[in-house]
């Protein structure tokens, strides 16, 4: 039997890349996959009817992450589907922009922070009464978080902004644990264990 049969999963920017290598992997342990994006309906249909070619089962869901309702909203998709119990929870949605320093604007700057860090924040926050013991979140950070890439300085494009909200993720799920110690108490209080783990992909 697969090992995740009968369970759910939800995976946030799905639709290509990481998140939808990701997502076919659930699937093909078992698991029922959601697949979340942002904007794009065909991009999310193709991993969709590829899971399910395959067998598997995927549904996909589209909410905006980076509208301040876009967590809660997401969350309430998810619940309507899933019921009291989602096992998987992937925090893999995020955005990327390269640019001089001088260049960045303040729209920029909150745009990437409300997806990449907000986002996965207060999923996490509207998803916990879900995630039940044996559960699992994990955040996909990136290794700019902690390697200088490129040659930035005043004159070349970087992706500054991006890697701090990489190095924020890595921070509430990783180096301060922070996130772990605050399920924990949860757990304490609701004997349950909920797995945290975070990846740096390259």
């Amino acid at each position: 039997m697969a090992i995740l049969q009968n369970k759910t999963a939800l995976v946030t920017g799905a639709s290509k890349g990481i998140g939808r290598a990701t997502a076919a992997a659930l699937a093909r342990a078992g698991a029922h996959v959601l697949v979340h994006y942002g904007r794009s309906t065909q991009e999310a249909e193709s991993p969709v009817a590829e899971i399910q070619t395959k067998g598997g089962r995927a549904t996909a869901i589209s909410v905006d992450l980076e509208t301040p309702e876009g967590a809660s909203l997401l969350a309430k998709k998810v619940r309507s589907i899933v019921g009291d119990r989602l096992d998987v929870l992937v925090l893999n949605a995020g955005i990327s922009k390269a640019a001089r320093i001088a260049d960045y604007t303040v729209e920029d700057f909150d745009s990437l922070f409300a997806t990449n860090v907000r986002g996965p924040f207060f999923l996490v926050q509207q998803l916990l009464p879900v995630l039940g013991d044996g559960s699992s979140i994990v955040a996909v950070s990136s290794a700019v978080a902690r390697t200088v890439v490129g040659k930035p300085d005043v004159e070349n494009p970087s992706i500054l902004a991006y890697a701090s909200t990489k190095g924020a993720i890595e921070t509430l799920v990783d180096r301060s644990r922070s996130l772990r110690h605050s399920l924990q108490q949860t757990r304490l209080r609701g004997s349950r264990t909920i797995l945290v783990a975070e990846v740096h992909p390259a």
